[in-house]
């Protein structure tokens, strides 16, 4: 087995898949498929599961004529990645909406007429119907800007089979790298809940709506960037742990599969706990690396709070795009109190809305079933954190490269934090440049600026993988001193408990 040395004593393993774990993926993405829901009168939906006889055709949707330039393809088809690492597998079989023990059985005519009962003025302001707007994302999808084929990596812990997050173009590839890969009934699913949440939000989409004609239909579901597609690179199982090592190997899975695959947003939604400075971080350079490659990286600032005076890690790298949360309110936006605020020289580079969200909920998932006060609706959970923040400027930059395909991820950076908003009663430490508008960046004249911060020592020595391959880190727990142990999903709150080292509450 061919190694190499990140660290001086710290041999590596490169590793490859088989093609049995990649035949496993694409049938994994082909099942899902045979669920994608029709208009035809004679569909039902069992819960949130709908089921057809109608087998769409695995192609890659041309790009519509347009004056803009021509989109980048999705990938070539659908593509799934099998299990790359299987430990400790254990079987776990509640991904299905017959396996939750209170179905909702009901025809898409009766859903209808109740969805069609809901008022604008009646849904908070955390839904994603007013976000859209709080953001200036609903201007630019009257334009037809809505993020069709740029497609977003996800590495998170998986994404569950919802009907917003299903058809043809929209999960248009799957890895599993979490110690659920072994377990067919696990693998590539959500069994937590935060992959399916920070999905739905960067580019939920549900079947039959229209983002042009959404302003008049709020029962629909529709992410920030509902015509983007997804890549689920899965590192977490249902409790959400997670080592930094396995998000390190995401990290170079994406950049090794981000040509092939379109992708050119990279959401990690983590924090990994890591005290160091960035320069000494190794998921740091890593995430250096996939800026380099031309990724736009979207970090969260972190849930510790307004007096943290410290970005978590990896947010705490300059070069990637730190985002803290804040809170819509009847006037305009609060900082939320759960949001870390920085230093003073290593501040959030912007904010966006991260207090209760209600994105998609993963029927099952341990969100679902032990955090009950976040549930909503059969289709929605409610999240609060500065990783729905996160998720929130990804599905921003969607847009952005849409409107703009030469667009580097330096002028993505700039041209948001150029054209963000004050935040009244708030600090450059708390919110730095201050409140996303996705629609004045998308409009804005800004010439990119290439980042010139001191780079991470360890940032030649993170090789990228093979295509469709991994690095396991041999490592103890520890990297020059610091602990790379307890790391979370800053989901922040399903409205109380606690979770994997991060706070819910």
């Amino acid at each position: 087995m061919d190694t190499f040395t990140i660290i001086p004593g710290r041999e590596c393993d490169l590793r490859t898949n088989s093609l049995r774990d990649l035949r496993a993926g694409r049938e994994w993405l082909r099942q899902r498929l045979d669920a994608v829901t029709v208009t035809e009168p004679s569909s039902t939906r069992t819960g949130t599961l709908e089921r057809n006889d109608r087998r769409p055709e695995l192609t890659v949707r041309p790009a519509r004529s347009s004056g803009r330039r021509a989109k980048r393809p999705r990938g070539r088809g659908l593509i799934a990645v099998g299990a790359l690492i299987a430990v400790g597998a254990v079987t776990l079989g509640f991904d299905r909406a017959n396996d939750l023990g209170s179905e909702l059985d009901v025809t898409l005519i009766e859903a209808a007429a109740a969805e069609a009962s809901v008022n604008a003025d009646s849904l908070p302001l955390g839904s994603l119907y007013h976000l859209v707007d709080q953001i200036g994302a609903r201007q630019l999808w009257t334009q037809g800007i809505t993020g069709d084929g740029v497609n977003v990596a996800v590495i998170d812990t998986g994404i569950a089979d919802v009907e917003s997050l299903r058809g043809s173009d929209k999960v248009v590839a799957v890895v599993d790298l979490s110690s659920e890969a072994d377990d067919p009934t696990t693998r590539f699913a959500d069994s937590n809940g935060h992959g399916t949440h920070m999905a739905g939000i960067i580019a939920g989409n549900e079947p039959g709506s229209a983002p042009g004609t959404a302003v008049d239909n709020p029962q629909q579901f529709l992410g920030v960037a509902p015509d983007a597609g997804i890549v689920s690179v899965k590192v977490s199982g249902r409790d959400g742990n997670i080592e930094s090592t396995d998000v390190i190997d995401g990290v170079n899975w994406v950049i090794d599969n981000a040509d092939e695959l379109g992708i050119r947003v990279l959401n990690l939604s983590y924090s990994s706990g890591s005290t160091l400075p960035y320069e000494q971080d190794a998921l740091a350079a890593t995430l250096e690396r996939a800026w380099d490659a031309g990724l736009v990286v979207v970090a969260p600032a972190g849930n510790g709070g307004n007096d943290a005076d410290r970005l978590d890690s990896p947010a705490i790298d300059p070069f990637v795009i730190a985002v803290g949360g804040v809170r819509a309110i009847d006037t305009g936006f609060e900082i939320a109190e759960w949001s870390s605020n920085g230093d003073g020289i290593r501040n959030p580079d912007m904010v966006a809305p991260g207090a209760h969200i209600q994105s998609l909920r993963a029927p099952g998932s341990d969100a679902d079933v032990n955090h009950s006060e976040g549930y909503v609706d059969e289709e929605t959970f409610l999240g609060s954190g500065t990783s729905q923040s996160a998720a929130v400027v990804s599905g921003a930059a969607a847009l952005l490269f849409e409107a703009h395909p030469a667009w580097t991820n330096d002028h993505v950076k700039a041209a948001l934090a150029a054209t963000a908003t004050p935040v009244e009663g708030t600090t450059p430490d708390q919110v730095g440049a201050g409140l996303i508008r996705v629609d004045l960046a998308a409009r804005s004249d800004i010439a990119p600026a290439p980042q010139q911060w001191t780079r991470s020592v360890a940032k030649n020595s993170v090789p990228a993988g093979p295509s469709q391959g991994f690095v396991n880190i041999l490592a103890d727990g520890q990297w020059s001193g610091g602990s790379w142990s307890g790391g979370s999903w800053s989901g922040g709150s399903w409205s109380g408990g606690s979770w994997s080292g991060g706070s819910w509450s």
